[in-house]
């Protein structure tokens, strides 16, 4: 049988859901992705916006800027104090220490927008050039990312409207953050969902091969695929075709078994007549056992052809007919019918028990079933043996179980499904036991009849043990 881990890889089941999960996996991986780029791009155009509607308004509505922060000049008298700030003179009064601001203070005093001079204070970092053009920027300041916009007043005075990064960093961060939470969530919604999607396409599938492993073992008619896939109607008409043929060819081995069983039943008996007619204590010694050995041989034709017509008629099927009886009655009929072979081994054959259970199922059935079982185990136990018939109602009174027990030597393990092959013998041709190989195929073909169940096992005492199932009632 193919291997768990083998089936698992040819599974188209499990290939459509990998292909559908990695599929959906890369789309919301790739759409997660291209929201959290949106998102960074969108807020560094908003920045970007915001400084420069900050720029306009300063340009535009004349907003008054210091004239210390037109820079340095060659005609201006420059002074520092003691710390190396520049001190510049206004109007005319005493000269006096004018706050100016810087690009540092964005950290320096955590500010989230700052409006400085483009040119730095002496004893700072220039971050721009002094001929640097108007426009938007990025600066590293105190190894930090910050976005700056230059621009020029009608007054000629440069300045530059700055932001941290931080706030472009913190959007991001949290859409990134916003972004693998949805990922996430996809995926747990996604991946069950897929599954069981799949699941639900394959439900048909299963429901037709339930309905085929539940068939009987001659019903080839034709599979309905109305709820099946459409992709699968050229595989389903593939093996309704197959079907056909099989059928075609299984009924003519029927007939053909059924006819040369049935030609040769005629002649048998003629010639089983004739040698009965003659007496074997009226011919020589030597002639008598001669004659002995031929009517044994026409016993075993007449054995075999009877067999083979069982069997044909069992692989037929026929209608069956219900009725009440007592599995006890079956078991006296059988031993009544078979019991010289016990009385030819000295085999102690007989009742264990208390069988006198009322089944409703088919009669004949039934009988061919203990019949043929208790052949079979008469044929292996060895003289002076015993093989016992029982029986028992389970707890719920819906199934009852008939069991053939023997001395006999048993089974092997690799034997005990084989043996229900029609033809199939133990130890084969150099098999001691005389027989044809049909009496199991014919009691499996029973049972299937009658929606039983047989099962062969060694007994721990030593011999087999035949237990065939069977519901109560049978409502076939």
């Amino acid at each position: 049988m193919e291997g768990n881990k083998r089936k698992l890889i040819r599974s188209l089941r499990l290939k459509l859901c990998v292909a559908l999960t990695v599929i959906g996996i890369i789309y919301t991986g790739f759409s997660c992705y291209r929201s959290y780029n949106k998102t960074k791009i969108e807020a560094a155009a908003f920045i970007d916006e915001e400084l420069a509607q900050i720029a306009g308004v300063i340009v535009n509505y004349d907003v008054i800027l210091p004239k210390s922060w037109e820079g340095p000049s060659f005609r201006r008298r420059l002074f520092r104090d003691m710390n190396g700030n520049l001190l510049f003179p206004h109007h005319g009064a005493p000269s006096s220490l004018l706050p100016m601001p810087s690009l540092n203070d964005l950290f320096d005093k955590h500010q989230e927008i700052m409006v400085a001079p483009l040119f730095a204070q002496p004893g700072e970092t220039f971050y721009f050039p002094s001929m640097i053009e108007d426009g938007i920027y990025t600066v590293l300041i105190k190894d930090k990312r910050v976005r700056a916009y230059v621009s020029t007043n009608k007054a000629g005075i440069r300045f530059v409207v700055a932001r941290s990064y931080d706030l472009l960093d913190e959007v991001v961060n949290q859409a990134l953050l916003h972004s693998l939470s949805e990922f996430l969530l996809l995926l747990i919604i996604y991946v069950p969902s897929t599954v069981f999607l799949v699941n639900v396409i394959f439900r048909p599938v299963k429901k037709v091969a339930s309905e085929l492993d539940a068939r009987k073992h001659n019903d080839l008619s034709p599979i309905r695929a109305t709820k099946l896939p459409s992709e699968l109607d050229i595989f389903i008409e593939s093996i309704n075709r197959l079907f056909t043929k099989t059928s075609g060819v299984m009924q003519n081995e029927r007939r053909f078994i059924a006819d040369a069983a049935h030609e040769l039943r005629t002649p048998l008996t003629a010639i089983s007549l004739q040698a009965q007619a003659i007496h074997e204590a009226d011919l020589p010694l030597e002639e008598a056992e001669k004659m002995r050995q031929l009517k044994q041989a026409i016993a075993r034709q007449r054995t075999l052809t009877n067999n083979l017509l069982e069997y044909a008629r069992s692989q037929c099927g026929h209608v069956l007919k219900l009725q009440n009886f007592s599995i006890k009655d079956i078991f006296i009929e059988v031993i009544d019918e078979i019991g010289f072979i016990a009385d030819r081994k000295n085999i102690d054959l007989g009742l264990e028990g208390d069988c006198d259970i009322l089944v409703y199922t088919d009669r004949t059935n039934v009988k061919t079933i203990v019949t043929n079982l208790v052949s079979n185990a008469l044929k292996y136990t060895p003289d002076g043996g015993r093989c016992d018939l029982s029986c028992e109602e389970s707890s719920d009174k819906k199934v009852v179980s008939i069991y053939v027990d023997d001395t006999g030597p048993g089974l092997l393990q690799k034997d005990l499904d084989l043996v229900f092959n029609a033809f199939y013998r133990v130890g084969g041709d150099s098999a001691k036991v005389e027989g044809t190989g049909l009496g199991l195929s014919i009691v499996k073909s029973a049972c299937d009849e009658i929606n039983g169940r047989i099962e062969l096992s060694n007994r721990k005492k030593g011999g087999l043990r035949a237990a065939v199932t069977i519901p109560k009632r049978n409502f076939v």
